[in-house]
Order: structure tokens, then sequence, then C-alpha cells
């Protein structure tokens, strides 16, 4: 059935596509940084920003675009050191945050949890990870026949099933990360230990995406 729309060997690709979702990188813990911080609501803005970005690099993959940028070093390195430095100014501000005052008016509250703010920066987290890039255009790129008649659909089926499983990943890890919200309301010691951490993992994809390769 899958064969008609250009899909080569659906099953494999499904359990590849479930085990790259539930590795750990730099979107995981943006989602659960959010969560944490900002509650289900931004932490569900932060999933949508992913799947957007996700939407992007699918349209890249099929106009060709995104073999052009893996192949050109010099354009691949830009968009990872880019990514990285981007990765490490959040860890850095993760960390500023358990040294600023804990009081804070309304007006500021809304700002720094901004649904928009969000998921422009949730878009900056996934498109400049060239590893997410990569994904589209070799693990991806595997499952299609572009010779096949519909092989556009082949892109729609295939990415409908990547977000469906991101979607029930990272809003199980946006309830997580919600309860644990309401757990460190009040305790400024384990908010602190949970800041700390979560700008250490950000500082740390940031060193592991400056070292990737194409």
């Amino acid at each position: 059935m899958f064969a008609d729309f250009g899909i080569v060997n659906f099953w494999t690709y499904l359990i590849g596509a479930t085990l790259i979702v539930l590795a750990p990188g730099p979107e995981t813990k943006f989602v659960i940084k959010t969560s944490i911080t900002s509650g289900i609501k931004r932490g569900f803005a932060a999933i949508f920003s992913i799947l957007l970005s996700d939407v992007l690099l699918v349209l890249l993959a099929w106009c060709g675009l995104a073999a052009v940028i893996s192949s050109t070093p010099a354009l691949f390195n830009a968009i990872k050191y880019a990514g990285a430095a981007y990765l490490f100014y959040l860890g850095v501000q993760t960390i500023r945050a358990i040294f600023k005052p804990t009081v804070e008016t309304s007006e500021e509250k809304k700002s720094s949890a901004d649904a928009r703010g969000i998921i422009g920066r949730g878009m900056l987290v996934t498109l400049l990870n060239p590893k997410t890039l990569l994904f589209y255009i070799s693990f991806f790129a595997q499952f299609i026949n572009v010779q096949a008649e519909h092989s556009w659909m082949a892109f729609i089926i295939l990415a409908a099933v990547m977000f469906a499983i991101t979607l029930v990943y990272f809003g199980f890890l946006v309830f997580c990360g919600s309860y644990l919200l309401s757990r460190l309301k009040g305790n400024r010691r384990l908010s602190t230990i949970g800041n700390a951490l979560v700008g250490m993992f950000f500082i740390g994809f940031a060193a592991r995406l400056a070292n990737a390769t194409s």
C-alpha cells in the first residue's frame, strides 16, 4: 500500500523515526525547559515551534536545498556554529536566572512566557541544528522513491508520521515538566538545581553541536 505513494520500507522508517525522536537533543531540552518554567500552554507552544520548523525542513528537503546545504561545508558550518552559539546563549540565560530576584511583576512574567517569543526561540533551536537538517536528507530521504508517480505524497505521509510521534512524545514531556513546575514552585533550592541542570544541558549540547560534522 505504502509503495503506491513512493514509500520504501515504511515500518523500518516508523521504528527509526521513533528512536530518533526519543533520542535527547536540543529540541527535547527546549520543550522540557519551557514546560518547567512556563507551564503546559507554553510547553505546547514550544512543540508547535518545533513542528513548524519541521514543516519548513520537509519543504527544503523536497526542493533539494537541504542537500545543497549539507554538501557546502561553509554553509553547513555557519549553521552549525550559529546553532551552537544560540544553545550556549540559552544555557547561560537559564543559569543567570538562578541569581535573579524571585519576585517579578505580572508584566515581566507575561513577557518572559510570551507564546510568540517561545515559538521564535523554538524555531531557532530546530533550524540551527544541522543534525535535524541531516535527518531530512539522509534518514528521511532513504524511504522515498523519487521516481514514483506520486512521490510528493511520500513526503507528506512520512512527515505526518514524524509529526505525530513528536507530538505524542513531547506532549508527554510537557505534562511531566508541568508537574515538576508545580513541585518547584515555592522551593528555591529545587528551582535553583533545576535551572542549573537545564542550563548545563544546553551548554553541553552547544559544545556537542559545535563539534558536529556533515
